[in-house]
């Protein structure tokens, strides 16, 4: 029998990214994405030390140094995210992030040189899903293309991140695994500060409190997957589970944006359900790479 906690975890986790993106996208809207991304990532990093308790594998060069491969790839998807979510909209790069199973899915099978039909249907669900989320091109093409782009190039970043753990973290265990990995993640992350457009320290106190609110709810919901996955092993179901994001991030936007001064609702009613029944597409498409 299914616990159900391995159900509730997964969409709490996916409701929880939705308020991370837009509390972070509301610290970013003042101008500060790479201060940002630099705070988020040293609380992952901070945070998800806890999983030593957890135990695992002893400390072999071979497994940190898989570890620190797997956290570099990370990070290149969490820069990728950052960029779409902040020069981009929520709505449109939330749903397209959660291709990033359906990429899993293709590395895995062409890493074994057999494409499974169910593939084909998902990659065409998932092109009709975009055009249903570009509903907007010609008003809005500069956006759409930066939510759709670096959205797809982090949905790689994070499946190749994914493809790497699935044959890695066996041998290392993820209580040892996942803490190296962020720990990489924060120690990459030192290398944000040439960009910064000021020192931290000038950074708006309440861009600050948005920034470390996202973080931290970013990590929690990011904890809860992983424990999901390495304490129930339904991976399918979690990630499944997981994908609903893109839905809650076309409704919650749509109904709560206005409490973290996000305005893409204002694109309109029209616009908002297309990207509402694409986002319900992709998840279909999900479902499929991983059935």
């Amino acid at each position: 029998m299914r616990s159900p906690a391995s159900i509730v975890i997964p969409l709490c986790s996916a409701v929880g990214y939705t308020f991370a993106a837009m509390a972070l996208k509301r610290a970013m809207d003042g101008g500060h994405p790479w201060r940002v991304l630099f705070i988020v990532n040293l609380i992952g990093a901070v945070l998800f030390q806890t999983w030593l308790l957890h135990g695992g594998e002893p400390f072999t060069t071979t497994n940190v140094l898989h570890a620190i491969l797997a956290g570099t790839a990370f990070f290149i998807g969490q820069v990728f995210t950052f960029i779409a979510i902040s020069r981009g909209d929520i709505s449109i790069a939330t749903p397209v992030l959660g291709t990033k199973v359906i990429f899993v899915a293709l590395l895995v099978c062409l890493a074994g040189g057999e494409l499974d039909s169910k593939l084909w249907v998902a990659t065409f669900l998932t092109t009709l899903a975009l055009a249903l989320l570009g509903g907007e091109w010609r008003a809005n093409r500069e956006r759409l293309l930066v939510s759709v782009v670096f959205a797809f190039l982090a949905s790689v970043a994070f499946a190749a991140t994914d493809v790497m753990q699935q044959h890695w973290v066996p041998a290392f265990g993820f209580g040892h695994f996942g803490p190296v990995m962020f720990l990489t993640v924060g120690a990459l992350s030192f290398s944000l500060i040439p960009f910064f457009s000021a020192p931290l320290r000038q950074m708006p106190r309440p861009m600050v409190i948005w920034a470390f609110g996202g973080g931290t709810l970013l990590t929690i919901q990011a904890m809860g997957i992983a424990y999901c996955i390495a304490v129930y092993h339904e991976v399918t179901v979690t990630n499944v589970l997981y994908n609903t994001r893109g839905l809650w991030s076309v409704a919650l936007v749509w109904v709560v944006g206005h409490w973290f001064a996000n305005a893409e609702k204002h694109v309109g009613g029209g616009i908002m359900t297309r990207r509402l029944i694409g986002a319900l597409i992709l998840l279909a498409a999900v479902y499929l790479s991983l059935a």
